[in-house]
């Protein structure tokens, strides 16, 4: 039940980020006179400091956090998976090397090497997509290799040696197919991790840049002017963040219970 919730809200939000740019109303980047106007007819969530529409802003800004979020994400499974099979497969010293220094990174909180990695390559959009993908790809890696390590082992990857298969087709016709349920759920769940990530960088200004919409920087922008009654420059933006992360966590969570047979059976 949580889980078709969870789908729900997430099929709208996904469809309101993909259909975005037909649902603004107004320039999300247009500064107008008309500053820190509650929400009405013509401004629906009001409008901010600057006075461009908050709404808009919101609309564009979850597209935005989206994509960083979908192609970081896309790359650290492709990457990941990719070491974590040829890692659990050969074993050896590659095994050994490449674990250790998933060890060291996973030794960090992922916010704190986020923000590192973040003031070594400068602020911006596509240094926040690299970031997320080298900050996950340790994950796919060590749940890959686990599984690549549980099942190169099996009959049918026996008999696939046997037929004279090589290792390239042993590991992406064979043994690929069948991590495909980790791969899944951790994806999940890791946008849930990688959207809240870029709206934490975002709101400490150190992610994506103004006057790019970002739902961090209009929380953190909103906090400002709080005292001045302007709630609605950060509540809009705060809720359909907060929505965003939870139901990726409840459809993340849903995904596990089916697809993981060692939960299955506690």
């Amino acid at each position: 039940m949580l889980g078709l919730v969870g789908m729900v809200f997430l099929t709208f939000l996904a469809a309101t980020a993909l259909l975005g740019p037909w649902l603004v109303t107004h320039d999300p980047i247009l500064t107008t006179p008309g500053v820190l106007l509650p929400p009405s007819h013509e401004n629906w969530l009001g409008t901010d400091q600057f006075g461009r529409d908050v709404f808009s802003r919101t609309i564009t800004s979850l597209r935005v956090d989206f994509i960083v979020a979908i192609v970081g994400v896309s790359g650290a499974v492709v990457v990941g998976s990719g070491i974590g099979l040829i890692c659990g497969y050969r074993g050896g010293w590659i095994d050994d090397l490449a674990m250790r220094l998933v060890d060291i990174v996973q030794s960090f909180p992922l916010l704190l090497l986020a923000m590192v990695l973040i003031l070594a390559l400068g602020p911006g959009l596509e240094s926040i997509v690299i970031v997320t993908v080298l900050i996950n790809i340790p994950t796919y890696a060590r749940v890959i290799r686990g599984e690549a390590l549980s099942k190169k082992t099996l009959e049918y990857i026996d008999a696939a040696r046997c037929s004279g298969a090589s290792e390239i087709s042993i590991l992406f016709r064979h043994l690929m197919p069948n991590t495909l349920n980790p791969i899944v759920v951790h994806g999940s769940l890791n946008l849930a991790a990688a959207v809240g990530n870029v709206a934490a960088l975002s709101f400490l200004g150190i992610g994506i840049r103004p006057p790019t919409p970002d739902l961090g920087v209009m929380v953190a922008e909103g906090t400002n002017y709080l005292v001045q009654g302007a709630w609605w420059m950060s509540i809009g933006p705060g809720i359909v963040l907060a929505t965003t992360i939870f139901s990726l966590n409840l459809l993340g969570d849903c995904l596990e219970a089916r697809l993981d047979p060692r939960r299955s059976e506690g």
